[in-house]
C-alpha cells in the first residue's frame, strides 16, 4: 500500500527507478538496448498512462453522479484503491529509449503529485491537516503538476521530432489534444466545444490567417456548431451567420465548485473538465479555467433577493445544521446548491431559501443537547459518555455511516 511517506520517497527516487535496467520488460529483451522501435515502444507507454488516466476519470463521474453519499465514499475508496495499485505498476519503458524514459518520469510524478493531493484532502476534512496548509499543498501541486506537463510535452515533441514518428490517439489524449482529422469531401470542419483557429489551423496544417482568409473572419472568435472551410479558394461569407461566441476564462474563488460554475456558464461538468483536461472535479482557489459561450450578465437585484440568502460553510456545520437555522430542508438545501450528496466543504458558499436565521432563542428542544466531535472521539464512544445507542445517534443526526468529522456537532438526545 503506497502511504505519503512511501510517495514522497517514491518521487526523489524515480531518476533512479526509471533509469534502471531492472524496469526493462520481457517483451524489450537484451536486443532492445540494440535496436529500438521508437514508434512501438511510444504506442505502447501511452496507452498504459492513458488507460490508468481515463479509469481515473471515469471514477470521477461516477463518483460525481452518485446518488448517495455511501455510494460516493464506497466509489472514492475505489478510486483510491486503483490510482494506488496503478503507481504500484511499472509502464512498459525500455531504459535505452532516453525519451520515453523522460517522460514516463514526468507522466509518473504528476500521477504522484495528484494522488498526495488527495490524501491531503481527505486529512484536511478529517481535521488533520489546517485550511492554511490545505492551500499551501493544493498551490504546490498545481504549480508542480503544471511544470511537469510542460516537461512532458516538451520531451513528446522532441521525440516526434526526432525519430520522425506519429503520435497515435492515447498520445494525443496524454497531451490533451484532439487527434488530426481529415476534412470530409467537401474540404470543412464543423466546430466543437473547446476549439481555437489555432487548435484547427494545427490539425489541418495549415495557419490561422489562411482559415481567417477562406472563411472571411476579421478575429479569431468562432463558435460551437460554426462550419468551416479548411482548404480551397474563399466564397462570400453567409448573409445570415450567427454572431461569434468568444470563449472566456474563469477564475476560480473560494467556495467555487465545478457545478456551480457549469450552472453560472450553462455548461456541463464533463465539458469543463474537458475543455481544462480535469482528472477529477478537484479545482482550488485562483486556478483559471477556461469555459464555453460569453460570461452571463450578473443577475439583477440578486444580493438583495430575499429569496436566495448566502451562507458560508464553517466547521462542524451538515445540510442538516444549516437546514435547520434557515428553517428549511436537506433536500431543498441539495436541490437549491446542485448537491449530488450531503458533502460540504469548510468556506463554501450555500444558496439558502428563507428568510435569515432567528436567534435561536427557545428554538431549541428541551431535552436535546449537542456535542462538539474532538479528535479520537468515534460514535460508541459518545453515545456511551451520554447514555445513549449509537443508532440513535445516527438517527437524529440523519447520518448514513458512523464516519464523523473533527468540530462535527452532534445533537445528542
Amino acid at each position: 500500500m503506497i502511504t505519503k511517506k512511501t510517495l514522497t520517497a517514491s518521487i526523489l527516487a524515480t531518476s533512479l527507478v526509471f533509469s534502471s535496467s531492472a524496469l526493462l520488460q520481457p517483451q524489450h529483451s537484451v536486443l532492445a538496448a540494440q535496436t529500438i522501435n521508437y514508434q512501438l515502444e511510444l504506442n505502447q507507454f501511452a496507452a498504459h498512462y492513458a488507460k490508468i488516466i481515463r479509469t481515473l476519470e471515469n471514477y470521477t463521474t461516477k463518483i460525481d453522479g452518485a446518488k448517495s453519499e455511501k455510494e460516493q465514499m464506497k466509489l472514492y475508496d475505489e478510486y483510491l484503491a486503483y490510482f494506488d495499485g496503478a503507481l504500484e505498476k511499472e509502464a512498459p519503458v525500455n531504459p535505452s529509449n532516453q525519451g520515453i524514459a523522460d517522460m514516463d518520469e514526468y507522466i509518473y510524478n504528476s500521477l504522484i503529485e495528484v494522488y498526495n493531493s488527495e490524501i491531503d484532502t481527505i486529512d484536511y476534512l478529517n481535521g488533520d491537516l489546517s485550511e492554511h496548509d490545505y492551500s499551501i499543498a493544493m498551490n504546490d501541486m498545481e504549480v508542480n503538476v503544471e511544470n511537469l506537463e510542460k516537461q512532458f510535452k516538451q520531451v513528446a515533441m522532441t521525440y516526434q521530432s526526432k525519430r520522425h514518428i506519429t503520435f497515435s490517439n492515447d498520445m494525443y489524449y496524454l497531451l490533451g489534444e484532439t487527434p488530426p482529422v481529415k476534412a470530409d469531401a467537401t474540404g470543412t470542419y464543423k466546430v466543437k466545444s473547446g476549439d481555437t483557429l489555432s487548435a484547427i489551423a494545427k490539425k489541418y496544417k495549415t495557419s490561422v490567417s489562411q482559415l481567417k482568409k477562406i472563411n472571411h473572419l476579421k478575429s479569431d472568435r468562432i463558435y460551437v456548431g460554426q462550419v468551416l472551410k479548411v482548404s480551397g479558394s474563399s466564397t462570400a461569407p453567409s448573409k445570415n451567420e450567427p454572431a461569434a461566441q468568444k470563449t472566456t476564462s474563469y477564475k476560480v474563488k473560494k467556495g467555487d465548485t465545478l457545478s456551480a460554475i457549469a450552472k453560472k456558464y450553462k455548461t456541463s461538468i464533463s465539458n469543463l473538465k474537458k475543455i481544462n483536461h480535469l482528472t477529477s472535479d478537484r479545482i482550488y482557489v485562483g486556478q483559471v479555467l477556461k469555459v464555453s459561450g460569453s460570461a452571463p450578465a450578473p443577475a439583477k437585484n440578486e444580493s438583495t433577493s430575499p429569496s436566495k440568502t448566502t451562507y458560508k460553510v464553517k466547521k462542524g456545520d451538515t445540510l442538516s445544521v444549516i437546514a435547520k437555522k434557515y428553517q428549511t430542508t436537506v433536500s431543498s438545501l441539495k436541490k437549491l446548491n446542485n448537491l449530488k450528496g450531503d458533502i460540504i466543504y469548510v468556506g463554501q458558499a450555500l444558496k439558502v431559501a428563507g428568510a435569515t436565521p432567528s436567534k435561536d432563542k427557545n428554538t431549541a428542544p428541551a431535552k436535546v443537547t449537542t456535542h462538539t466531535v474532538r479528535k479520537g472521539d468515534t460514535l460508541s464512544a459518545i453515545a456511551k459518555k451520554y447514555k445513549t445507542s449509537v443508532s440513535k445517534l445516527k438517527k437524529a443526526n440523519k447520518l448514513i455511516s458512523d464516519r464523523i468529522y473533527v468540530g462535527e456537532v452532534l445533537k445528542v438526545q
